[in-house]
C-alpha cells in the first residue's frame, strides 16, 4: 500500500483523524472509540503522485513539510459547529486537541492540508457530506484529498476501476458520484471487441469504487443522461465492434472501405437505479437505502436504434428530453439516410415515471449517413461527415447531360471522369435537417471526414480531425487534424488560418474525448493522438501548444471524461478521467481513473 500513496497517508494512517484517541502505528485498523467518547475516526487519502515534495514517502520529509491540518464541521444548516487547526508539532496528540464536537444532523466535515510555513492557503482539500454526529458514538470517515489549484497534470486515484473498460458511458449523478456503465472490456487478436453489461460507481469524497448490479443489456458507444429521480436511461448502443477492414459490399459502393465497423445495435431503453447512499453515509447508516434495480422502458412503438448511427439528446425542459437518431445501418445491412426524433418525458410524480412518445421522422438525407458529428438549434439538425464525398445529385445530373449529346460508350467514359472529379474536389459533407426540409452543405474540401470527434457549443459545431476519405479510399492526410467550426444556422464553417490543427503522433484522429471549460475545448486521446490533451480556443481555433497541453502518462482511445461541478470537494471542477485502450488490436484497456483539477 504504501507504494500506491503520496504525501499525508502514511502520516494519517498512523494519526486517524479523532477525537477519542485511536491504534497508533497501525495502517489497517480504523479507530474505534469508547462509548463515552464523541467525535470523528478520519482516514484520509491523497492522489498519488512520486514526483512530488516526498518522493518514495518518507516519513521525515513528510512530517517536515506538514504546516497544519484544518478542519471544519458544519451543521445540515450551514453553520459552523466546529473550526481546528493542528500544528504539526501536535499532530500526535490529536485525542487531546479535538474535542468537543456537537451533536449534528446532515453535517460536512472539510479537511484542509497546509504546506510548509504558508497557514493562509490549502494546498489540499477534500470534503464528506450527509454526515450525523452524536455523543457517545464515533463517526467514521474516509476522505479523499485533492489539490486546490490546477495542474498540468493528471493524478491517479488510489482505487482503480474493477473492470478496465473503453466505449463506456460515464454519468455524473446529483451527489458528484460517477456511474460507469457498459463499453468494452477487450478486444481479440481480430480486433474485435465485445461489449458488457457491467457497472461500478465512483464515490468523488471517499474515492471508493463500488461495484454494482449489471444492466439488463450488454451495450457500449450508447447515451446515458441523468433523471429527476437520481436513475440513469441507457439508450441504444451497440453489442460489438470490430477494428478489421470492411469487407467489399455493394451497398457501401459510395463509401470508402470503413477500417471500423459496429455489429448487434442494442434496440432497448434501459432505467438504471444506482444504490444509495453514498459510501461514508452507508458507513454510517444514514441516508435512505436504495438498492440497485433496472428495468426496460416500454415505448409505443419499435424504436429504430442502428449501429453506425448518431444519437443526440437535447433537454428542453426539467421533465423533457429530446432524442435524435441520424443515420445507421438497418436490419437487412443498408445504410440509412432516415433521421428519427422522440421524446422522454421524467414525471416530477412521486411516482417517478418516465414514458417515451411515439418515434416521427425528419425529412430523409440525399444519402446515407454513418456515425455523423450531429448538433441541434431551433428544430434542425446539423450533422457532419460520415458520408461519401461524391454528391450523387451532381453525378446524376451531369450524366444526364451528357448522354444527350454522346454515345453510350462515350457517356460512360465522361461519367467517370465526371464522377472522380466531383469527388476530388467538392462534396456533401454536412446536411441541415428539419422536419420540412433537408439540405445539403457542399464545401470545396479535398477530403470529406469520418469519425470525427465533436462537440457542440452555442451556435456552434466543432469537428476535429476524423479519417478523412478521397475517391473512395481512406487516406492518410493533413486533413486528419484539421479544426472545423461549423455554424448551426447554415452550415458554414471555418477552420485555422494558420492550418494549427490536432496534435497528432500519426495520420488519423478518431474516437477521442472532449469537453469544454471556460470557453476552451480540451481533446484528449483518440487514434495516433492516444496520450494526447490538448486545449484549443473555441473563439480562435488556435490550439495551445503548451499550457495547458501536454502528453498524459498513458494512452487513451474512446476515454470518457467526468466533470464534478465546482462546490461537491473544492471551489473549482474536477475532471474523472476514466478507461480508454491504448489500440483495438493488442492494446492494453485502462482501468486507471486520472484525476486533473480545472
Amino acid at each position: 500500500m504504501k507504494d500506491l500513496f503520496r504525501l499525508f497517508f502514511v502520516i494519517f494512517s498512523l494519526f486517524f483523524f479523532v477525537s477519542c484517541g485511536g491504534n497508533e502505528g497501525n495502517s489497517s485498523q480504523e479507530n474505534e472509540s469508547n462509548s463515552e467518547s464523541e467525535g470523528a475516526a478520519v482516514s484520509l487519502r491523497m492522489l498519488r503522485d512520486t514526483n512530488g515534495e516526498c518522493p518514495g514517502m518518507d516519513y521525515d520529509c513528510l512530517t517536515k513539510n506538514i504546516g497544519a491540518l484544518g478542519f471544519q464541521i458544519r451543521n445540515g444548516a450551514g453553520e459552523t459547529i466546529f473550526s481546528k487547526s493542528i500544528t504539526r508539532d501536535k499532530l500526535k496528540n490529536l485525542s487531546d486537541e479535538l474535542k468537543g464536537i456537537k451533536d449534528a444532523e446532515n453535517a460536512t466535515l472539510i479537511i484542509a492540508v497546509y504546506l510548509g510555513s504558508d497557514m493562509t492557503t490549502p494546498k489540499w482539500q477534500g470534503k464528506a457530506t450527509g454526515l450525523k454526529f452524536e455523543k457517545g458514538k464515533t463517526t467514521k470517515v474516509t476522505i479523499l484529498l485533492y489539490p486546490t489549484a490546477p495542474e498540468l497534470k493528471e493524478r491517479p486515484m488510489p482505487n482503480t476501476l474493477t473492470t478496465a473498460r473503453f466505449g463506456h458511458s460515464a454519468t455524473v449523478l446529483g451527489d458528484g458520484r460517477i456511474l460507469i456503465a457498459g463499453g468494452f472490456t477487450s478486444c481479440g487478436g481480430n480486433g474485435k471487441c465485445g461489449a458488457t453489461n457491467t457497472v461500478e460507481i465512483i464515490d468523488i469524497e471517499s474515492g471508493t469504487i463500488d461495484t454494482l448490479a449489471p444492466m439488463t443489456e450488454n451495450r457500449a458507444m450508447h447515451t446515458a443522461i441523468a433523471l429527476n429521480d437520481g436513475s440513469i436511461l441507457f439508450i441504444g448502443g451497440v453489442q460489438g465492434f470490430s477494428a478489421a477492414k470492411q469487407e467489399e459490399d455493394e451497398r457501401f459502393k459510395d463509401y470508402p472501405l470503413l477500417p471500423y465497423s459496429q455489429t448487434g445495435a442494442v434496440a432497448t431503453i434501459e432505467r438504471y437505479m444506482p444504490s444509495y447512499p453514498k459510501f461514508n453515509m452507508k458507513e454510517n447508516g444514514l441516508g435512505t437505502t436504495i438498492d440497485n434495480k433496472t428495468e426496460i422502458v416500454s415505448a409505443p412503438s419499435e424504436i429504430p436504434f442502428m449501429a453506425f448511427q448518431s444519437i443526440l439528446t437535447n433537454k428542453i425542459s426539467d421533465s423533457q428530453t429530446e432524442v435524435f437518431l441520424v443515420g445507421g445501418v438497418d436490419k437487412n445491412g443498408d445504410p440509412s439516410n432516415k433521421t428519427y426524433k422522440f421524446t422522454i418525458t421524467d414525471s416530477t410524480d412521486e411516482d417517478g415515471s418516465v414514458s417515451i412518445s411515439d418515434v416521427t421522422e425528419f425529412k430523409e438525407t440525399s444519402s446515407p449517413m454513418l456515425l455523423p458529428a450531429i448538433a441541434y438549434s431551433n428544430g434542425t439538425i446539423l450533422a457532419v461527415g460520415g458520408r461519401p464525398s461524391v454528391s450523387k445529385k451532381t453525378t446524376k445530373e451531369t450524366t444526364e447531360e451528357t448522354t444527350e449529346e454522346t454515345t453510350e460508350e462515350t457517356t460512360e467514359e465522361t461519367t467517370e471522369e465526371t464522377t472522380e472529379e466531383t469527388s476530388s474536389n467538392t462534396g456533401v459533407v454536412a446536411s441541415i435537417i428539419s422536419e420540412k426540409e433537408s439540405k445539403d452543405i457542399e464545401a470545396d474540401l479535398i477530403n470529406n471526414i469520418f469519425f470525427a470527434n465533436s462537440i457542440a457549443l452555442e451556435n456552434a459545431l466543432y469537428t476535429f480531425g476524423g479519417m478523412p476519405n478521397k475517391s473512395g479510399e481512406l487516406v492518410n492526410s493533413n486533413q486528419n487534424g484539421v479544426i472545423r467550426k461549423w455554424n448551426l444556422s447554415n452550415g458554414s464553417f471555418e477552420t485555422p488560418k494558420n492550418n494549427n490543427g490536432i496534435m497528432t503522433w500519426g495520420n488519423n484522429v478518431a474516437f477521442a474525448e472532449t469537453f469544454s471549460t471556460n470557453k476552451n475545448i480540451v481533446l484528449i486521446g483518440g487514434t495516433d493522438a492516444e496520450d494526447i490533451y490538448q486545449a484549443i480556443n473555441a473563439t480562435t481555433l488556435e490550439r495551445y501548444s503548451e499550457s495547458p497541453t501536454h502528453k498524459m502518462p498513458d494512452k487513451r482511445i474512446m476515454p470518457k471524461a467526468s466533470i464534478i461541478p465546482a462546490g461537491i470537494i473544492g471551489d473549482r471542477q474536477i475532471l474523472v478521467i476514466t478507461g480508454g485502450t491504448s489500440a483495438f488490436t493488442g492494446g492494453t484497456v485502462a482501468n486507471t481513473i486520472k484525476i486533473n483539477i480545472l
